[in-house]
């Protein structure tokens, strides 16, 4: 077994045994494994192999595409690496290498769900096709889009047509928020293949292929989708949409990043800020987190809120009293 997988395996050993250990008075050998787990670092590097190019994340490794016929559709971000989401990154992409073709991120606003979604396309040098859902979302809408061409309304194919139709990844965006009937048809073309299209041509999987008519579209293999969602509740007040069709996306849990995260996420923003300032906002965050876990505050703090807290010219001021962890 490598060291790689060893490290895996040992920190699954440890979550397992978690209570067990305890009741056994072995709490050190536990805390040992979930530090050697939690520092081991991530590395991002791409290689050759077969005379392909492949993308190496952590323990896995997605091959990547040797032409990119649209560049523009790839995103471009600025990324603040830190170890928790390069960690996520690293269990996403071995969703993916084990052949999962959709893709669920859920947790609070501004926790970093979208950054997460983009850094792997942009990592991968995949094209990407964005669809935000809303309340006012229709079954229509989620096929076709209107647009103005010449002073006239020109009906087109919608981001999730065309993705399924040349091999893109679609990010579904907020989709807590589509009504039910959306979330139905979303449901059938994940668990079925299929989907009816509004100008009446039908979605077909490739293996339905044969049966298909003149018109009909085949989904594409390389076809995935990439959802991200809030979870239910005040206050975003969405549908529970792990709930209705959880159960056909690998999904992820993104919280806010620990401690050592926050800090270098915080210090890429604001270099210029003392350190001892900086572990002291995290510290203020991190118990307005706990304030909100035990009922007394409604409004969840993201990581959002506190980068936007990070700068120089808006200086946190807390008691000496409270000293950083």
């Amino acid at each position: 077994m490598s060291p790689t997988l060893s490290a895996d395996f040992e920190a699954r050993v440890a979550r397992a045994l978690q209570p067990r250990m305890h009741s056994l008075g072995l709490s050190d050998a536990l805390a040992e494994l979930s530090a050697r787990h939690a520092t081991r670092p991530v590395e991002i590097r791409k290689e050759e192999e077969g005379g392909a190019a492949v993308l190496r994340l952590g323990t896995a490794s997605l091959p990547l595409p040797s032409h990119v016929a649209r560049p523009d559709l790839v995103p471009q971000i600025g990324f603040r690496e830190n170890l928790m989401h390069l960690r996520m990154l690293e269990e996403i992409a071995r969703d993916l290498m084990a052949g999962e073709r959709a893709i669920l991120l859920i947790g609070n606003q501004g926790t970093g769900k979208n950054k997460l979604a983009d850094r792997l396309l942009q990592l991968l040098r995949c094209e990407r096709e964005y669809m935000q859902l809303h309340r006012d979302s229709t079954v229509q809408s989620l096929t076709v889009e209107a647009s103005l061409s010449g002073g006239a309304v020109v009906w087109r194919d919608s981001p999730l047509v065309l993705a399924l139709t040349h091999g893109r990844v679609l990010m579904l965006d907020e989709a807590d928020k589509a009504p039910l009937e959306v979330v139905a048809v979303l449901k059938s073309l994940l668990a079925d293949g299929q989907m009816l299209l509004s100008d009446g041509r039908r979605v077909l999987s490739a293996a339905a292929a044969s049966a298909g008519a003149a018109g009909d579209l085949i989904i594409h293999e390389d076809f995935r989708v990439l959802a991200l969602a809030n979870r239910p509740g005040f206050p975003f007040l969405g549908n529970d949409f792990f709930k209705e069709c959880g159960s056909l996306f690998a999904s992820h849990v993104v919280d806010n990043p620990d401690a050592v995260s926050q800090l270098e996420i915080m210090r890429s923003h604001a270099p210029s800020v003392p350190h001892q300032i900086m572990r002291r906002r995290v510290a203020a965050f991190d118990e307005l987190r706990g304030l909100v876990r035990d009922g007394l505050l409604s409004y969840p703090f993201s990581i959002r809120e506190q980068v936007s807290a990070a700068s120089p010219q808006l200086p946190l001021h807390l008691p000496s009293t409270s000293p950083p962890h």
